[in-house]
């Protein structure tokens, strides 16, 4: 989920927030170093929010607008909504 007007303001665990940035590219990654959970990235610098959306332990109310990086995509992300759904891992 991306943002240009949302703030983030972290409650607990902030020293525990490792980011990655890939040199020459605007791509940056933030994780947790105890569990490795994929983290919101703020760069204000830019005007920009991005939230992974299973980081959030809460309801969502709104639903995706778009599909982004289309022309890079896996050349198996192709009638997806057709294959099986599992609740939880397989096995």
């Amino acid at each position: 989920m991306f943002s240009s007007t949302a703030k983030i303001t972290w409650v607990s665990g902030e020293a525990n927030i490792k980011t990655f940035h890939l040199p020459g590219t605007r791509h940056m990654k933030s994780f947790c170093s105890d569990c490795g959970s994929a983290l919101p990235i703020s760069q204000p610098e830019v005007g920009l929010l991005a939230v992974p959306a299973g980081s959030l332990d809460c309801q969502i109310d709104i639903l995706p607008n778009a599909h982004i990086c289309c022309s890079s995509r896996a050349n198996w992300d192709e009638g997806l909504a057709s294959i099986e759904r599992i609740d939880g891992l397989p096995g």
